[in-house]
């Protein structure tokens, strides 16, 4: 091959991956700013809305169609799952209608406006710089539209040149004789950029190339590529239940036991399948038309939902077997249940303190990721931050939502004060996932500035962190055991609290005088410590009410004046 033949490949070659990445970026883009728009509606809806598997499916192809992805929805789902505010039988049917939803995606592929991508794009661009919230999010919508378009435009610049070497045509025909390598080839594609729409819009490409006159991928080869993107799509699903709690495993191994499980059913009948393909598109639509894949995608999933919803109790029984329980790790199945309140308001708050310290234990794992992330850069981290917020933010109105409902049942003056005291302790958890929110964030805002700790920075940051840890500890083991004197060393670990932040931000005033460090607008060290300060001010209201069960919280009475709208 001489040098212009290899330049004009390479370039056709930087073509589909340049337009590959537009395509992600789009589809990324559009679902973000519609979850965006939609705020924490969505978790409302998956959480509310999903008590049977049939409304679960229904919930399922409605936000996943809404958002435009699958793996949103499914992320959604596991993070209700890891908090224990769901249920497994609820998650299956949720799993079900992604997969449908998802499929929409290949239809508005596979219509003729791809032409006015750039004019999507220069829309959603102008949209973008509306400052009302609404058309803001729209704009996103649409400029990620337009980016998909562009995309798909940039690939099939990029394909039909490759498409037409020896190369590709031995592949092509290596695929449509031998199924087992396109399933393969299907599911390590999707896995690898963790978007089946991505897998599904190449293969639309290629397929229509046939339309132009160049000899591409064949249903018979097409089909079970589609299988394996469906396979390789539960990645995403998997790598969000890791290090979560067993219920968002067993979710995850149904997802992954629903694909595939679709797609041995249809390479059973792969040859019967694609002759009825063959003949629908024959029939309705025309040769070699991109809406051809996305019907076959579209109908996979249907009628797999359709046949493994008879089946939902045995996959969740078989999920059961493989991921085994771990006790004392879960939530009380009991928690929640209004039953209860009616049969015994009393027991029912005794399964709202197991509750808290279950909420607890989540406001501790964040603790560490903060600090973990607070000297190391990790976009990993930053996924788990923003999980572990959500879940607390959820355990905080779940919690509140079922006290009202026990306090309106009938106490005695005794178990109405606990009540109170429980009311506060979550609202105190909550704040301290509010202020871990804001440090990630500062620390966000310094990696992206390229802006590093400084040595005296990082010692007086591990300082304030192990004295916290060691607070939080004793606050989590206080409250358990309503331990009255570990609940006082508690609050004289405040005052060493405050001394800490008083100190480390007089020290770094030093620095920045002494010009150790640069004054730039990320460098919120300040900001930082106070947030910490604050964490320790909420750990102090937490075991003031296991020492006195009628305290009131001095920072509601006598606000320090930098605590004034801290958490408004």
């Amino acid at each position: 091959m001489n040098i212009a033949a290899t330049f004009f490949y390479g370039e056709s070659i930087m073509y589909v991956f340049g337009g590959l990445a537009l395509f992600v970026f789009g589809i990324n883009m559009m679902s973000d700013s519609l979850r965006a728009a939609a705020g924490s509606k969505l978790k409302a809806i998956i959480e509310k809305s999903t008590n049977t598997p049939l409304k679960g499916i229904l919930v399922g192809i409605f936000l996943t169609v809404l958002i435009q992805s699958s793996s949103g929805t499914t992320a959604l789902m596991i993070g209700l799952l890891r908090a224990g505010l769901m249920t497994l039988p609820q998650s299956v049917g949720i799993i079900m209608g992604a997969n449908i939803g998802t499929t929409i995606t290949a239809f508005i592929i596979g219509l003729p406006v791809a032409k006015w991508g750039l004019y999507f794009v220069f829309i959603g661009f102008i949209m973008s710089f509306i400052k009302n919230r609404r058309v803001h999010h729209l704009g996103g919508v649409v400029l990620g539209l337009g980016l998909l378009f562009v995309g798909l435009n940039t690939m099939s610049t990029g394909l039909k040149p490759l498409a037409q070497t020896q190369t590709a045509e031995d592949m092509f025909h290596l695929f449509s004789q031998n199924w087992f390598l396109g399933t393969v080839f299907g599911t390590l594609f999707t896995a690898l950029v963790q978007s089946s729409s991505a897998a599904i819009g190449v293969l639309q490409r290629l397929y229509v190339l046939n339309a132009e006159g160049v000899d591409s991928i064949l249903i018979t080869g097409a089909i079970p590529i589609l299988l394996g993107a469906n396979i390789g799509t539960t990645i995403t699903a998997f790598i969000a239940s890791i290090g979560g709690n067993t219920e968002s495993k067993r979710a995850a191994f149904v997802h992954i036991l629903f694909n595939v499980i679709s797609a041995v059913f249809f390479l059973l009948i792969l040859i019967p399948y694609e002759n009825v393909i063959i003949w629908i598109e024959a029939r309705y639509l025309e040769p070699y038309s991109m809406l051809t894949i996305a019907f076959a995608h579209a109908f996979q999933n249907t009628v797999m939902t359709i046949i493994l919803y008879f089946f939902i109790k045995q996959m969740i029984y078989l999920a059961k077997i493989v991921v085994k329980d771990k006790k004392g790790k879960e939530i009380p199945e009991e928690m929640f249940d209004e039953k209860l309140i009616q049969e015994s308001p009393m027991l029912a708050l005794e399964f709202v303190k197991r509750a808290i310290l279950y909420m607890g234990g989540i406001v501790k794992d964040y603790f560490h990721i903060t600090r973990t992330y607070s000297f190391k850069e990790n976009s990993k981290l930053i996924e788990e931050a923003y999980t572990h917020e959500m879940m607390i933010d959820t355990y905080d109105q779940k919690l509140h939502d079922y006290l009202i409902k026990i306090s309106q049942a009938g106490l005695e003056d005794q178990d109405s004060r606990k009540l109170s005291r429980d009311l506060d302790t979550i609202r105190d958890f909550e704040r301290i996932g509010d202020h871990l929110t804001n440090i990630v964030e500062f620390f966000e805002e310094r990696y992206n500035e390229s802006l590093l700790l400084s040595e005296e920075g990082t010692r007086d940051l591990h300082e304030f962190y192990d004295v916290l840890e060691e607070m939080l500890d004793d606050t989590l083991t206080a409250f358990m055991n309503q331990d009255v004197e570990l609940a006082r060393k508690v609050v004289k670990t405040e005052d060493l609290v405050d001394e800490l932040e008083e100190r480390f931000r007089y020290r770094f005033i030093e620095r920045l005088k002494n010009g150790d460090v640069t004054f730039v607008v990320a460098n919120n060290f300040a900001d930082i410590l106070a947030n910490l300060e604050r964490i320790g001010d909420h750990l102090m209201n937490i075991v003031s009410s296991v020492i006195e069960p009628m305290y009131i919280p001095q920072s509601i009475l006598v606000p320090k004046p930098h605590e004034i709208d801290k958490d408004i």
